[in-house]
Formats: structure tokens, C-alpha cells, sequence
């Protein structure tokens, strides 16, 4: 496929990325091209298994040098099915919070979350692409927020999906913080899994970008990420969708994402479907697949 060259982007602001790295490496991808392309980063871990998320994103930010970047423990959902653990890593016993620990550990997580954007001497926008836990949290406790933080979310399904019986995956992980956040967010853009589970990127391990980061030349963080692709394909998929990075760089104003408004009734189980006197929302129509793939392979093996 015939493909121009991706201009890059002037990203003059902070961004908010809450991600569920450790399962799909597509997420891990995410913090890298985020760490590549943005200044002033914040790293949110979603679905949170005992602090492993952070512990991954801190041990990757740093490899990339990018100590500067702050990464908050979130939510723990009790998933750690969900995460793939380093061979000889142990994945700790879920506890279930205590109302009072979850609320002591919810309102510190707000508190942060909230401080960093009001503190920002940068214009602040969110990028999720895992579960919606912590926005719904912190536009809860500080509801006009939803009127100053653009969203953009790798979240829910309209036309096409592999489980029409259920909501999209990061929809269905927390049904009622979807629920609240949807309903809160005056202006949420919504990169529909009708788009993010394309075979066009989906990646695999004949791809030319596994290969470079197989490389003995390739830098560690590389590494590190072959690691886990690998341990998927071997546990899970026999591919990987891209769909964080795709999120990812609709946040950061590529234009390989094209949205369109259409009204959207939100179930009691986070489905989504179009109603035309729904809740009007901005969704992903279009995707330019192979300009976002060349993106994609040239921002990371750029080393």
C-alpha cells in the first residue's frame, strides 16, 4: 500500500493517558509513542493488578528516559487475569477493599488527578484506552471538569463487534464508571472498536515492526516490548490490535481518525447503539489504516 509521509505534530499540551498495559502490548505501545511524542506526559494505569501496571509503565518510561513522566497506580479491578506477568513474576492475591479503603484510595487518586489539572500551565487533554474507573471518579467529584478536559476514548462498539451479546471490552471491564463518564462528558470522541479490531492493524509476528524489535542491535525498552508481544501471541492472539495507539494519536491530532456525530442510547450494560434521539456523541467513521501504520512502525523503531 502507497502511502505519503506523516507530518508530526506540535502537541503544546499535557496529557492524561490512562492505560492497561501488561495485557495487549498494543497498550504498552501507547506509552511509548506517547513518551516519544508528548512533553508534558502523566501516565494513568486502568485496571490496575496489585500496582504491576505502574510498576511496567515506570520500569518502560524510564528504559525511554523519561523519568520525568509520572505514572499513577488507578483503580484495581481484581482482574489479574488480564495481565501477563514477567516469567517467575508473581501476581498478588486480590483483596477486595473495605467501602472505607475504596473510598480512601478513590479520593486520593481524585485528589491527584484533579491537582495535576488544575495546575497545568498547559492545556490538559485525556486520552483513555482502558477502562473509564478513574475519569468517572474524578468528574464525580468535580463535575465541571467534563466541560474543560477533551476526552478522547478507545470505547464501545455501533455497528460491528466479536461479542454483540456484551459492551466493548474497556465498556464491559467497569460497566458503571462507562456509564457515568458517557453520560457526564459533554464532548467525548469514542474510537470504536468497529475500528480498532481491524485486520489492517493487527500485528504479527511476520510484521517487518516485530522483526526490528527482535533485533540484537535494538535498544532494551525494544526488547522488552518484543517480550511481551511475544508472550501473548503464545497466551492469547496470534496477533495484536492497535488500537491504544490508534486512540493515541487521534489525541494527539493525526488525522487518520475521522469522527462523525451521531445520536447514541447508552444501556444499563454500557452497549452502545445508534438512536437518532440519543445522546449525541462524536465517533469514529473512517480510519486511513495505512498512513496510521507507517506512523506507527516509523515512530517506534526510530532509534
Amino acid at each position: 500500500m502507497k502511502t505519503t509521509a506523516v507530518e508530526p505534530t506540535a502537541f503544546a499540551g499535557t496529557l492524561i493517558l490512562t492505560v492497561d498495559l501488561g495485557y495487549d502490548p498494543g497498550d504498552l505501545v501507547a506509552v511509548i509513542l506517547a513518551a516519544r511524542s508528548v512533553d508534558h506526559l502523566v501516565v494513568v494505569t486502568s485496571d490496575e493488578v496489585g500496582g504491576l501496571r505502574a510498576e511496567l509503565a515506570r520500569r518502560m518510561l524510564d528504559l525511554l528516559g523519561r523519568g520525568d513522566v509520572e505514572v499513577i497506580a488507578g483503580v484495581d479491578l481484581g482482574g489479574k487475569r488480564r495481565f501477563l506477568p514477567d516469567p517467575g513474576q508473581q501476581i498478588p492475591v486480590y483483596i477486595r477493599p473495605s467501602f472505607e479503603e475504596h473510598t480512601e484510595r478513590g479520593d486520593k487518586l481524585v485528589s491527584r488527578l484533579v491537582d495535576l489539572v488544575v495546575a497545568a500551565a498547559h492545556p490538559v487533554q485525556w486520552v483513555g484506552c482502558g477502562p473509564m474507573s478513574e475519569l468517572s471518579l474524578v468528574l464525580t467529584a468535580a463535575p465541571d471538569l467534563a466541560e474543560k478536559i477533551p476526552v478522547t476514548q478507545m470505547a464501545g462498539w455501533l455497528d460491528e463487534y466479536r461479542r454483540p451479546d456484551r459492551a466493548e471490552h474497556n465498556l464491559a471491564t467497569d460497566m458503571l464508571a462507562g456509564g457515568i463518564a458517557l453520560r457526564m462528558l459533554p464532548t467525548a470522541r469514542l474510537v470504536l472498536a468497529d475500528h480498532t479490531e481491524n485486520d489492517a492493524i493487527r500485528v504479527t509476528e511476520d510484521w517487518d515492526l516485530v522483526r526490528a524489535l527482535d533485533a540484537d542491535h535494538a535498544p532494551v525498552w525494544a526488547r522488552l516490548l518484543a517480550a511481551h508481544f511475544h508472550r501473548w501471541v503464545t497466551r492469547w492472539y496470534d496477533g495484536s490490535w492497535m488500537g491504544a495507539p490508534l486512540t493515541l494519536s487521534a489525541a494527539l491530532g493525526y488525522p487518520f481518525v475521522a469522527f462523525t456525530e451521531t445520536g447514541v442510547r447508552i444501556e444499563d450494560d454500557a452497549r452502545l447503539f445508534r438512536e437518532s434521539r440519543g445522546r449525541p456523541m462524536r465517533v469514529s467513521q473512517t480510519v486511513h489504516y495505512g498512513a496510521f501504520v507507517k506512523w506507527l512502525h516509523e515512530t517506534v523503531i526510530s532509534w
